[in-house]
């Protein structure tokens, strides 16, 4: 028989749901869950639902969801648990129809905001930030290598330090009575080691920058050997200025030479890179004045200049600047330039004299250039200046003379009337010149007669010569003297004012009586063209063999002696003591002020 089983009063069950707080964390794959529901349960008794008994009016609501950041692993299972035998299915399917329905857990503000969020594409990834080129802030960037390797440093620093440290500290107990001073002593000598291998490597490190620095650099000593640089003036007795071979136009001429274009690089910055120093510095006073002839000069290679050595550069510089030198202010030569395009307008008889005028110059420039060096030739030419005078002579007498004839004969004018006019008036003036020169004289004359020739006596005086001790008379000068000398004077003007009066006069008869017709002036017009060419090539060889002689005169007026440095002078021995001294003195004030302020010693 079966055993009937009284019922029981209903009573309102709520099913408790086994929480744990790995119940709130994001929910699990659909994959996993479905694993975990398929797992069949490992205890041996049925699993009976935790009930409790709710009275009316005080049904306890289930807890509020726990918030992510206190989710922890759910707590194993305890031994008991483990010990209670499987359930039967018939109390497990009677449990599960009298359970009612789970109360579903509140989701957080968090996975709410991340469900109402649409799925995003590819495309829609970017945030507005990056669609303008900009990064986004909300994103969080990744470390960069920069920041890598500064973290990989530090560590490696602060792992290089760690033996340091433990031993400042244990420097610091040991010797806690002492004084900063004698504890960073005692710590300087227990580290003697590794500060002397710092030491050597700072040294190491500085030598080989300044042997670097050193083959970027070259040096040479300028000497001024002319007699016008003990007065600080150039060849030409101009004022000298040593800072033109910085200057810009002897830059672009070196950077010519070596073969640079002064466009392609900053021709401030070579300029910039000179450097120029007295090698004798004393002081300059009202009382001594001193001023110095010799120069040291310094170029450090740009970095944008390649292919050229530093002492090439040095050299082509020293080259520019003496080219500059000897063209712009030795001896002035610009009477050797000539061109007669300059008058071609004028009257040819003014031609005439413009001509001869001029020879007249440069054969006086090179008779004055015979006198200084009579023996020197030019080699290729064989020419020395004597022969050029008279070369000039000879184009004097010849073929300006010939052509000054030939016009006054022929009475070539451009405009005769008017050329006649002006020579009237030339000699009108001429006159009056003429007439008071002859009055001068003529009243010296007559002072001169106003004296006594008894008076000639009383003017000599005894005297003794001390080189030949003896004794003898000395006339002085007398008035007499002087008015004689001054009327002589006055004749010589006179007559040579007669003179070109009376050939003026002869000018004006013969132009007059002249042609003056087309065919004279064309051939008056070759004539001057022929006297070109003759000046033109005359000129030249003139240029050429006073080049040769302005050379050899002044290859001593500017001296360049290149400065080689030792090698203890490129490295540099004083500021490789200066760095390690200061590199020294720095560590001593580093652990000094570790021991004053990180300890309690004093």
């Amino acid at each position: 028989m079966k055993k009937e089983i009284p019922e029981q009063p209903q009573q309102t069950q709520i099913v408790k749901p086994l929480r744990h707080k790995a119940a709130q964390q994001s929910p699990k794959p659909l994959k996993a869950r479905s694993a975990q529901a398929a797992k069949p349960a490992q205890s041996a008794k049925p699993a009976q639902a935790a009930t409790f008994t709710v009275k009316p009016g005080k049904a306890k609501q289930p807890k509020p969801a726990m918030k992510p950041e206190a989710v922890q692993a759910p707590a194993p299972a305890s031994k008991a648990q483990a010990a209670k035998p499987e359930e039967p299915a018939k109390v497990r399917e009677a449990t599960a129809q009298a359970e009612p329905a789970k109360p579903v857990t509140p989701a957080s503000p968090r996975q709410e905001k991340a469900a109402k969020q649409p799925e995003t594409t590819p495309t829609q990834e970017n945030s507005v930030w990056e669609h303008f080129g900009f990064a986004d802030p909300g994103k969080k960037k990744k470390p960069s290598r920069i920041g890598n390797a500064f973290r990989r440093l530090s560590g490696g620093i602060k792992k290089l330090f760690t033996p340091v440290t433990r031993l400042l500290d244990a420097i610091d107990a040991d010797f806690s009575d002492r004084s900063p001073v004698r504890k960073t002593l005692i710590a300087l000598f227990k580290l003697k080691a590794p500060v002397c291998i710092l030491l050597a490597v700072v040294i190491l490190l500085s030598g080989c920058y300044f042997m670097f620095d050193s083959n970027n650099t070259a040096t040479t000593e300028m000497s001024l050997n002319y007699e016008e640089a003990a007065y600080g003036l150039n060849p030409n007795s101009t004022r000298f200025n040593v800072y033109d071979i910085a200057s810009r136009e002897v830059v672009e001429k070196m950077l010519g030479y070596c073969g640079i274009d002064p466009e392609s690089v900053d021709i401030n910055a070579v300029m910039n890179s000179i450097t120029i120093n007295p090698t004798n510095k004393k002081s300059f006073s009202e009382e001594t004045l001193f001023i110095t002839t010799t120069y040291r000069i310094t170029i450090t290679k740009p970095p944008e200049i390649k292919g050229i050595s530093t002492d090439e550069m040095l050299n082509f510089l020293c080259k520019a600047y003496k080219d500059n030198l000897y063209s712009k202010y030795t001896e002035n030569r610009s009477i050797l330039s000539f061109n007669i395009d300059d008058f071609h307008d004028e009257e040819f008889m003014q031609i005439a004299d413009q001509l001869d005028l001029k020879a007249q110059q440069i054969e006086k420039y090179l008779n004055t250039r015979a006198k200084q060096s009579k023996t020197f030739t030019e080699k290729k030419s064989d020419e020395t200046f004597k022969s050029l005078a008279q070369k000039v002579e000879d184009l004097r007498n010849y073929d300006i003379a010939k052509y000054r004839a030939f016009v006054i004969e022929a009475g070539c004018s451009h405009n005769k009337a008017h050329y006649l006019r002006s020579l009237a008036y030339t000699n009108r003036i001429k006159d009056l010149s003429y007439d008071k020169d002859i009055a001068a004289y003529n009243v010296y004359n007559a002072g001169i007669k106003m004296y006594n020739e008894a008076m000639i006596s009383v003017v000599m005086i005894p005297s003794i010569d001390e080189s030949k001790n003896t004794y003898y008379m000395s006339k002085t000068k007398t008035g007499m003297d002087y008015m004689a000398s001054q009327a002589d004077d006055y004749l010589k003007t006179a007559q040579e004012t007669a003179k070109e009066i009376k050939v003026n006069r002869e000018i004006m008869g013969k132009m007059q009586a002249g042609s003056n017709d087309t065919a004279d002036i064309n051939k008056a017009k070759s004539m001057i063209e022929t006297i070109r060419g003759k000046f033109a090539t005359l000129s030249g060889q003139i240029e050429t063999v006073d080049k040769a002689y302005i050379k050899y005169k002044t290859k001593d007026y500017l001296t360049f002696k290149p400065t080689n440095l030792s090698l203890l002078q490129k490295l540099q021995p004083t500021k490789m003591a200066v760095i390690a001294a200061v590199l020294l003195l720095a560590i001593y004030a580093a652990v000094w002020y570790r021991f004053r302020n990180y300890s309690g010693g004093k």
